[in-house]
């Protein structure tokens, strides 16, 4: 009986010592790693409904011969959306034949997320939201009776009607990184000038517009990578009075500065993709395929390289 007891303290001693000594040994060191600036990417792949309530700027005149007139419960609805029948007045119209939706739109902001927005979309055109498409299935007079077919926002009286056209498909591009420090500024350079709605920060899924169009190359298709630049020329007037304020730390002998050369030449931060969805001659609609953070009103962007 004692043998037995001798022998399970010894195993016991031994279990003890072995822990110990695992606990002490020092972790195992990882294998080398390989660090990029390139980052996963989660996009989104512009849908039907993307293609066709995305909108657009343009310089080119739009006909306001056909207008949305009313509905089958007027005057007590003005209000219409997909399965509702609206009465359309005008001339020109078939029976059988689909039109598009338009709204000429005005900015109820009266404020400029960025110095110089104003000029800008003045020299990009009209703003126009698109809001669905109808399809006119009897004419009684100078009144044409529609279908609304499809619909990407409620429309209204005095809304435009014009013959529909489709839109050219866009060849989306899967790729699963996206380089965070470009290495060069791209081909083409041009700015956010608004978002629809009139939004003013945006990220994923949502639609921007953006001051160049066909007259620069841009063409249904193109990705740009949105950028945000560290120079304090390209920089709103509020993340500007950061470069004013004391920078390092109370224990610095000679705290560090940041000169505006510095900040020139520091590379350009990415912070989201697009894909353009719609050119005109002097515009482009572009969707957010993926966003890293909140993307603004007067962002530059730059245009990607094809692939």
């Amino acid at each position: 009986m004692q043998k037995v007891i001798l022998i399970a303290l010894v195993l016991f001693a031994v279990a003890v010592v072995a822990q110990e000594q695992q606990e002490q040994a020092p972790p195992a060191q990882p294998a080398a790693q390989k660090f990029t600036t390139n980052l996963t990417q989660r996009e989104a792949a512009p849908s039907y409904s993307d293609l066709y309530c995305a909108g657009f700027l343009t310089g080119e005149s739009i006909s306001k011969t056909n207008l949305i007139a009313g509905g089958t419960n007027s005057p007590d609805e003005t209000l219409y959306a997909r399965g509702n029948t609206v009465f359309v007045s005008g001339s020109g119209m078939k029976e059988g034949e689909q039109y598009s939706v338009l709204r000429e739109l005005r900015d109820p902001n009266h404020y400029e997320p960025f110095v110089g927005q104003r000029r800008e979309l003045i020299a990009m055109g009209q703003p126009y939201a698109e809001l669905g498409r109808l399809r006119v299935v009897a004419l009684r007079g100078s009144i044409a009776v529609a279908e609304v077919e499809f619909s990407c926002q409620q429309m209204t009286l005095g809304d435009i009607v014009i013959p529909f056209r489709e839109h050219p498909p866009v060849q989306f591009r899967k790729s699963m990184t996206m380089d965070r420090f470009p290495a060069g500024p791209g081909h083409l350079n041009a700015r956010i000038v608004m978002a629809r709605e009139f939004d003013t920060a945006v990220g994923t899924g949502q639609k921007v517009y953006l001051n160049a169009g066909s007259n620069k190359g841009v063409k249904v298709g193109t990705y740009f990578r949105a950028v945000r630049y560290y120079d304090p020329e390209r920089l709103n007037p509020v993340d500007n009075l950061s470069y004013k304020a004391p920078v390092g730390d109370d224990t610095q002998k000679v705290p560090g500065t940041v000169s505006p050369v510095t900040a020139k030449n520091l590379p350009a931060r990415n912070i989201g993709e697009m894909i353009v969805l719609n050119v005109t001659q002097t515009s482009a609609t572009a969707m957010i395929t993926n966003s890293l953070e909140a993307i603004q009103i007067g962002d530059w962007v730059e245009m990607e390289d094809e692939q």
